[in-house]
């Protein structure tokens, strides 16, 4: 491995991507779970015909704190894994 990134499937329905960097990203309906170092953010989506479409200010706050929001600098570095992680199984990911 020349220092690429690698995302494979798991999951009884092959809905968790799960990436070589340490973070996981669950697909559903409505909503993706976000998860690591532990910790897991569940993020409200729309399911469009090729992927997901996910609003920026729905990346807010961990499960396990939801009295704090968290900084634009993770909230941006977060939606990028979701977007790198969808892509690499071939699904589109809008994020506004």
């Amino acid at each position: 491995m020349s220092g690429a990134e690698m995302f494979k499937q798991a999951g009884v329905f092959r809905n968790k991507i799960i990436s070589s960097e340490g973070f996981v990203v669950e697909t559903g309906r409505d909503r993706l779970v976000y998860q690591e170092n532990g910790r897991r953010m569940t993020i409200t989506t729309e399911l469009e015909p090729t992927g997901w479409a996910v609003a920026l200010d729905t990346i807010a706050r961990w499960d396990d704190d939801l009295s704090r929001s968290i900084a634009s600098e993770e909230r941006n570095r977060i939606a990028a894994n979701i977007k790198r992680a969808l892509e690499s199984q071939g699904y589109n990911a809008s994020i506004f």
